[in-house]
């Protein structure tokens, strides 16, 4: 049996603060190594494991078949580390294929490679990059995917804008999908004490239910619009009622929405917080009364199946990939309507909707499994090792179906 080398550009996975690229990779690589023990990972990193880090997941950094490959480069000055020092190391450590999984490959690169593009939002949104980061940006990914072996996207919504926007032929692109936060979706199995929710509202002097929303950092994400639309709820559906934002960083971004806040008359019922540990996110979970996803453009959408695991009811625009992700199991609205987001919100607390809907995220969650997801991406690199097409389903039955 052959023995290929693999390598994955792993900063994201093995970052001390790992957001949701490095805990999708973290999820997925947890069994692509499992899958395939025949095979040697080669997973490359910039800085050494923080301790906490390689305490947390020796399931991956412990196999026999990953190889951890610190690269250190100090100062990385012009982007060297990943534009020459990662290529000459994939070279160096003969590999026979190179993941780049976060939607950009270095110019050069002697060993072929996939590429993961989980978006096109520089693209499809302007207000998010300036005008010459947004061509940069646009001249990068299209070197990458003239150059890739093969592209993997989330969400088929990804596929299609990247399709549109670049003529790439279908074929040449697998749509992967992520599933819940499988720490998370444990945590969920087995119960959130009732005391560790009860320190959560100590800590951010939150009221006994709350609406949890997240990505207030980037325009595209609408937190601007989730608070005008929780400030057109009516006043007696606010009592004892917060809205809390996740990510509004950096400071500015913090300080404008709290200033919108406190325009609209609801400030004190808005919590702007920036990071916080993947530790609270169980508890922010299990005592919100609903997750708000009013974004105007996603290229996947992980929270939404964290709130299934949660039981936990779901609002979501109707546009790009949170259709195709969440299914019937959401109530959706228009993100440029905060009138129709305080619509969408009332009706999924609403209690006989609110008891569908998390009915229906349970079973919507079950369509979605890390396991799918690294057999999927096992048999791209086997495409690419081999020259065969991609064997079915590289889009899931969950993702194929859609919205209704």
């Amino acid at each position: 049996m052959a023995v290929y080398r693999i390598g994955l550009d792993a900063r994201t996975l093995t970052a001390d603060r790992p957001r949701g690229t490095g805990r999708n990779l973290l999820d997925a690589y947890r069994h692509v190594s499992a899958l395939r023990p025949e095979w040697q990972f080669h997973l490359y990193h910039q800085r050494p494991l923080s301790p906490p880090v390689r305490a947390a997941h020796p399931e991956v950094w412990e196999r026999n078949n990953v190889v951890m490959r610190e690269i250190e480069l100090r100062g990385d000055r012009l982007d060297a580390w990943f534009q020459l020092r990662l290529p000459m190391a994939a070279w160096w450590d003969r590999l026979d294929l190179l993941h780049f999984p976060a939607n950009l490959a270095p110019a050069w690169c002697p060993v072929p490679f996939v590429l993961t593009v989980h978006d096109l939002v520089p693209l499809l949104r302007p207000e998010e990059l300036s005008p010459e980061a947004r061509r940069a940006f646009h001249r990068g990914l299209q070197r990458g995917i003239r150059r890739a072996a093969h592209v993997v996207t989330p969400s088929a919504a990804t596929r299609d804008d990247l399709c549109r926007e670049f003529d790439v032929p279908p074929e040449r692109v697998s749509v992967v999908p992520w599933a819940a936060d499988a720490r998370l979706a444990k945590e969920f199995s087995l119960g959130v004490p009732s005391l560790r929710v009860q320190a959560l509202r100590d800590a951010y002097q939150l009221s006994q239910r709350w609406l949890l929303s997240f990505g207030g950092g980037t325009p595209r994400k609408n937190a601007a619009g989730t608070i005008a639309a929780f400030a057109r709820l009516q006043a007696e559906l606010r009592t004892n009622l917060n809205l809390v934002l996740l990510g509004c960083e950096p400071e500015p971004v913090r300080q404008r929405l709290e200033e919108l806040a406190h325009e609209l008359g609801v400030a004190r019922q808005v919590r702007t917080l920036g990071f916080v540990p993947h530790a609270e996110l169980p508890a922010f979970f299990s005592g919100a009364a609903a997750l708000v996803i009013a974004s105007f453009c996603e290229g996947f959408g992980l929270p939404v199946l964290d709130a299934f695991a949660a039981g936990v009811p779901v609002v979501a625009s109707s546009s790009s990939s949170l259709p195709e992700v969440a299914g019937a199991a959401a109530e959706f609205c228009d993100p440029d309507e905060p009138a129709n987001i305080a619509v969408a919100i009332r009706r999924a607390l609403e209690p006989a909707r609110t008891a569908e809907l998390v009915a229906a995220g349970h079973a919507r969650s079950s369509l979605f499994a890390w396991e799918q997801t690294a057999a999927a991406l096992c048999r791209v690199y086997e495409h690419c090792l081999l020259g065969a097409a991609p064997s079915e389903p590289t889009t899931t039955s969950a993702t194929a179906e859609g919205a209704p």
